[in-house]
């Protein structure tokens, strides 16, 4: 209806206290590898400018800032990693070079405003960084280890960057509350994942767990229920089911 403003108001931009769920050391390592995600000294290849010739042939490796770009789906087959996963090199700029004044510009990039600032005053606040959308190389899983981790996204920033990447790839506009609405259920199984991972060590059987009809008292005294059913209505109680295992 005119006139009813959305729950997620539209941003093209987000200041780092809404674009981060966590930072440098706020990165717990058990926390599942999930879009968004940035890592450092990841081995990107550096290809020759012309083609080379078939069979071998030395390729240079550098390590650099990635930052995960996958639907949180397409990260995980069951309750493994995908052998590859896409990144986009992150990469200092000058003053987040040409977003404009709207921030709808320079759709080829994702801005990650203070990135490497830890506290106030350190040496690397203010600097500019950025996720190219033009450079997205596959790189294997392994490639990307979770102590090396340094930041995640928010639930509104891995809005945001689907928001981007889809405007990227296509011109498609699309609305950042509505972005997030296809990636609530993930989100929240993301902390469901964490809590298995503690309560048994590994990820192994969670996937079977989350769809399988299991008796939940505090969802249903009546009847079995699946709990992947439930990851937007009955958070707490699947955690805390999980806790109880």
């Amino acid at each position: 209806m005119a006139g009813i403003e959305p729950a997620v108001p539209d941003f093209n931009w987000l200041e780092p206290e809404e674009l981060y769920f966590a930072l440098g050391e706020q990165c717990e390592i058990d926390r599942p590898l999930f879009q968004g995600d940035v890592f450092t000294n990841v081995p990107l290849p550096i290809f020759p400018r012309t083609p080379p010739a078939e069979g071998r042939c030395e390729v240079e490796f550098v390590g650099q800032m990635v930052m995960v770009v996958p639907h949180p789906c397409q990260c995980y087959h069951g309750d493994k990693l995908r052998a590859s996963l896409t990144v986009a090199p992150v990469s200092e700029v000058l003053n987040y070079e040409n977003f404009g004044t709207d921030r709808t510009g320079k759709k080829d990039a994702f801005a990650l405003p203070d990135l490497l600032a830890r506290s106030e005053g350190d040496e690397n606040e203010g600097v500019s960084f950025v996720a190219n959308f033009g450079k997205v190389v596959s790189v294997p899983s392994a490639y990307l280890a979770q102590n090396n981790r340094i930041a995640c996204l928010s639930h509104m920033g891995m809005g945001l960057l689907s928001k981007r990447f889809i405007q990227f790839q296509s011109r498609v506009p699309c609305r950042l509350g509505e972005v997030m609405a296809f990636t609530q259920d993930q989100w929240n199984e993301a902390f469901l994942m964490q809590a298995w991972v503690r309560e048994n060590g590994k990820l192994r059987g969670f996937s079977r767990w989350m769809r399988e009809e299991i008796v939940i008292p505090s969802i249903s005294d009546s009847k079995a229920v699946i709990p992947a059913h439930y990851l937007t209505s009955a958070l707490p109680e699947l955690l805390d089911e999980i806790s109880k295992d």
